[in-house]
C-alpha cells in the first residue's frame, strides 16, 4: 500500500471515529436536556393555558401562565392549578391494592378518559379546618365576610350535594373561580374540596398574550 493510499485510509478511519463521537455527544446532550426539562417541569415550574371563562376577569380564556412549584405552600386567595380528577383517580388506584409510584404511572396509561389528569385554574377561598358559608350572595370564612375585590357579583351554592356552612377537611382547600356563575368549583360535587396533593402550583406570571404580560395579583 502506497503512502497516499495509507493516508486516505487513516483519514477515513478518523472521519468515521469523529462521526461516532459527534453522534454520541449529540445523544448525550439531548438526554441531559430532557432530564433537565423533566426536573424543571416536575419540581420547579410549568406552563399552562387557561381554558374557559371561569377566572374572568382576572384571567382570560387562552392566557398562558407560568406556575411555580418549588417549596409552594398554599395560602388563602392564591390562584392555583389543580388536578380535578385526582381524588377519583386515587380512589381507583386504591381498588387495585397498595401501588407504588411506578405502578401508578404504568396503570395511568390504562385509565379511562374520565380519570386522566384534567387541570383547573381556581382561587383558594378557604384553608384546612376553615368554615365556608354563603349568606345573601356573599362568601364568609369563619364567620367573616371575605374581601373579594376581584369579584363584584353574588355567590350562590352550585348543587344541593354541597351544603353550607361547609368545613374544609384536613389536607384540603376550598376553591372557587372568579367568574362564579360560570365556574365549576368546590361548590360542585363533581369537584368538591381539593386535596392539597392535587395542587400543581401557584400561578405566578401571565406571559401571553404579550400585551397582558404581568405578575399575577392574588388579592
Amino acid at each position: 500500500m502506497g503512502s497516499e493510499e495509507l493516508n486516505n485510509t487513516v483519514d477515513e478511519v478518523k472521519s468515521t471515529f469523529n462521526l461516532k463521537k459527534e453522534v454520541f455527544e449529540w445523544f448525550y446532550t439531548i438526554v441531559i436536556a430532557l432530564l433537565i426539562a423533566f426536573i424543571i417541569k416536575g419540581f420547579l415550574f410549568d406552563l399552562v393555558v387557561v381554558d374557559g371563562p371561569s377566572m374572568y376577569p382576572t384571567l382570560h380564556d387562552g392566557d398562558r401562565l407560568i406556575i411555580t412549584k418549588l417549596n409552594y405552600e398554599p395560602e388563602q386567595q392564591d390562584i392555583i392549578v389543580l388536578d380535578s380528577t385526582y381524588k377519583n383517580r386515587e380512589a381507583y388506584y386504591d381498588t387495585l391494592g397498595d401501588l407504588n409510584t411506578l405502578q401508578k404511572t404504568i396503570e395511568y396509561f390504562k385509565l379511562p378518559s374520565n380519570l386522566k389528569k384534567k387541570y383547573y385554574v381556581k382561587r383558594i377561598i378557604a384553608m384546612p379546618g376553615q368554615t365556608v358559608d354563603l349568606i345573601d350572595g356573599k362568601v364568609y370564612v369563619d364567620g367573616k365576610q371575605l374581601d373579594e375585590p376581584y369579584y363584584t357579583g353574588e355567590t350562590f351554592a352550585y348543587d344541593s350535594a354541597i351544603e353550607f356552612p361547609f368545613t374544609v377537611s384536613d389536607d384540603c382547600v376550598f376553591v372557587m373561580g372568579d367568574n362564579r356563575p360560570q365556574s365549576k368549583d368546590s361548590r360542585s360535587s363533581d369537584l368538591g374540596e381539593v386535596p392539597i396533593d392535587a395542587i400543581l402550583g401557584k400561578c405566578s406570571v401571565r406571559f401571553w398574550p404579550i400585551s397582558s404580560f404581568c405578575l399575577i395579583d392574588h388579592n
